[in-house]
């Protein structure tokens, strides 16, 4: 790597404290980690087929700066994506897909790789994954309470995740019902630490059938796999 170290990272983790986890993470990769400056937005890429990642971080002074946690969470994507499959870094659709329905269960793809991610940063920077986690399920809590639960895709995949973690982490239950219970269970019955695309397809199942309309499986197209929503079949 040109820079091993960047300094645009935002956060209160003192620089050593940085240095030591982001030592950590990168001696757990096997392909190159790249790095490209002056780009408009912060983003890592992992390229299956070179078997390489790249960073890409904006230009100095930018408003773009990710924040430490932000980068860590991109880089366990990236690690995921190349130790398991491709499919950890973000998801990939069949041709033809329907952008209104990828739109609606997006934030279910999303939820499913963050399972797995934060369970790797756990091992890595368990203090800064811990908090995360934490500030999460108080976030949840405080609107579930208010009463601002809301029955969309988001709302649920961000609350049922922020409590499966919790739980997994803490070892406290909160009680649920109805379809938030469901996307909880999903979760905690998808082990992750076990990255697979196995368990990963296993997992998207449940939760976008949760839903009551979808089912997700994947095909091979192009060489490796992608996603594939489909209506539930009715009896």
């Amino acid at each position: 790597m040109g820079k091993t170290h960047p300094d645009p990272l935002v956060g209160l983790e003192p620089l050593d404290g940085r240095e030591r986890i982001m030592d950590a993470l990168l001696s757990r990769f096997s392909w190159p980690v790249e790095e490209e400056f002056m780009r408009d937005s912060f983003e890592v890429v992992t390229d299956p087929a070179r078997k390489k990642h790249v960073i890409l971080w904006p230009r100095e002074n930018s408003r773009e700066a990710p924040p430490f946690t932000r980068y860590l969470h991109e880089m366990g994507h990236a690690l995921l994506a190349e130790t398991a499959h491709q499919q950890f870094s973000r998801p990939f659709f069949v041709r033809g897909t329907d952008p209104a329905i990828r739109n609606t269960y997006s934030a279910v793809f999303d939820a499913a790789l963050d399972w797995y991610v934060q369970e790797l940063l756990m091992g890595i920077a368990p203090q800064i994954q811990g908090d995360d986690i934490d500030g999460r399920f108080r976030q949840t809590i405080r609107m579930l309470r208010e009463g601002a639960a809301l029955p969309g895709v988001e709302f649920t995949m961000d609350a049922g995740l922020a409590l499966a973690s919790f739980e997994r982490l803490r070892g406290l239950a909160v009680k649920t019902q109805g379809r938030l219970h469901t996307v909880k269970e999903a979760f905690l019955h998808a082990a992750p630490d076990k990255p697979s695309l196995f368990t990963l397809q296993s997992l998207v199942r449940r939760l976008v059938e949760a839903f009551g309309a979808h089912t997700a499986s994947l095909k091979r197209e192009k060489g490796f796999e992608h996603w594939r929503i489909t209506p539930l079949k009715r009896d």
